[in-house]
């Protein structure tokens, strides 16, 4: 696309805003200097099996306590070998309710920081942390996440863990020139049916699989109908949700998109070269908000009149090897919510949504018998060992606890971990690159290579126990806290 053609597109308004780029020719010349500066880097190490010092105790410090932060917080410290040592969020009253939890399971309070915007940056510093969770607004995760390995941290974070293509690029940069964990939060690579199907496609059970699909369908338009309790700023949740739908491409792909990737090898013996995004108009949203506005004559809801909104997000890309993926998002129009989580192999063929369906060399899904015992055969040991006191622990239905479990004994074993950088890079980057062939009337873009060329070798996940990596010890209730 020539320069003087910039002028030919769209304005983007609160679009931008939210997608991190400030106009259509911003976000093209993020797109084109980011593939040429990966379509020949050298990575300064290979963090894919990258093994790191082992943590014992192992120091956290929360960038973000709201649900999801604070969540997490609950469950690591039922972790033994776990230290909470500091708390930092937009808010006090967030970090109050954390230090009131740390004092009720018995754990020493937490340094405390909430005085202003950039105070995160004095967590960073700190000398006293091995890892540093972000789970703020996702417009902070990829800063947040480099400043963190910049200082020498290991850094977990929510998804997407970056918005724009330099901020991708940025974080694997970070990752390896300090030899720090990118660990991206992806739950779903953590749920049951999904890690067995992950275990299914290294054993061999659908042959070479030769499509997936995956999607985040959570409708949540009739939620957004009732004033949220405040703050009502731009930093706040129901501020940023509203404007989540006026947000063009696939602004939250990766719960969809990461079990999917991971069951097929993408940056594990293949990689996604290329993708095409296509998306609806909306036709419901903006007169919600003009109907609210109206009818309870808020300030809040008269903000986002005459705003334009969107709708439904396609996106399909194209693998190396010939393969495809397809990706889809809406949180807008009614339907039953559904990951889709599909599998289409040569041999055999799995899906998750409306309900659990595998089939082999035949179009007859399993019995429920059959499915019995696939699930027996094919749950990972990492599940087998962990699953049922997660299960009890809860969180998305025990994933997140998994999920938590998982890298907290990776970190303390010196172990390499499951969700790398190059993953977080690769799967956050279907936002902006989704972004950019919507406003070029759907046009294919080149996905980069993260990995500089390491895809052809790196190992597949492994959902083992591998190295004895079993004795993250999970303290009762009660005991909680206690170390």
């Amino acid at each position: 696309m020539k320069r003087r053609d910039f002028i030919k597109l769209p304005a983007f308004g609160v679009i931008a805003g939210t997608a991190g780029y400030a106009s259509a020719e911003a976000l093209h010349e993020d797109v084109t200097e980011v593939g040429t500066q990966l379509r020949d880097r050298r990575p300064v190490r290979n963090m894919h099996d990258f093994q790191a010092k082992p943590c014992l105790p192992l120091r956290v410090g929360y960038i973000g306590l709201g649900m999801r932060g604070y969540a997490s917080l609950k469950r690591l410290s039922r972790m033994k070998g776990v230290e909470i040592k500091a708390l930092c969020d937009r808010y006090e009253y967030p970090v109050r309710r954390a230090q009131d939890y740390l004092k009720e399971v018995g754990a020493p309070p937490a340094a405390e920081y909430f005085t202003s915007k950039e105070v995160w940056k004095d967590l960073c510093a700190r000398d006293d942390l091995d890892v540093i969770y972000v789970t703020t607004p996702p417009w902070c995760h990829a800063e947040m996440s480099i400043q963190s390995m910049l200082a020498g941290k290991h850094v977990a974070t929510e998804v997407p863990a970056a918005q724009t293509l330099t901020d991708c690029r940025r974080l694997v940069d970070a990752s390896e020139k300090m030899g720090k964990h990118c660990f991206i939060l992806e739950n779903c690579c953590y749920d049951f049916f999904e890690s067995m199907t992950m275990q299914m496609a290294q054993d061999g059970f659908f042959g070479e699989i030769v499509h997936g699909e995956g999607a985040y369908y959570h409708y949540q338009t009739d939620e957004l109908r009732a004033q949220p309790m405040p703050p009502y700023d731009q930093e706040a949740n129901p501020y940023y949700r509203v404007l989540m739908r006026a947000a063009q491409g696939n602004i939250y792909p990766t719960h969809g998109f990461g079990p999917v990737a991971k069951a097929m090898n993408l940056n594990t013996g293949d990689r996604v070269e290329y993708m095409s995004s296509v998306e609806t108009e909306d036709f419901i949203f903006a007169d919600m908000i003009k109907e609210m506005a109206q009818k309870t004559n808020s300030p809040y809801f008269k903000q986002f009149v005459g705003k334009k909104f969107v709708g439904i997000n396609s996106s399909i890309m194209r693998t190396a090897k010939g393969k495809t993926v397809f990706v889809d998002y809406n949180t807008t129009y009614a339907r039953p919510y559904s990951r889709i989580h599909q599998l289409t192999g040569v041999k055999g063929f799995a899906m998750k949504y409306p309900t659990e369906c595998i089939c082999q060399g035949s179009i007859t899904p399993f019995s429920p018998q059959k499915l019995k015992a696939i699930r027996k055969k094919y749950t990972p040991e990492l599940h087998r060992h962990i699953g049922d006191l997660a299960k009890r622990f809860g969180g998305h239905g025990g994933m997140d606890f998994i999920e938590d479990w998982r890298f907290i004994n990776c970190l303390q074993n010196g172990l390499h971990i499951d969700l790398d950088v190059y993953d977080a890079a690769m799967w956050s980057s279907i936002t902006p690159l989704s972004l950019w062939s919507i406003t070029h009337r759907s046009n294919s873009i080149d996905v980069p290579d993260f990995t500089g060329g390491n895809w052809k070798t790196n190992s597949p996940i492994d959902l083992s126990l591998r190295n004895g990596g079993r004795n993250t010890e999970v303290l009762p209730e009660s005991a909680a806290g206690a170390q």
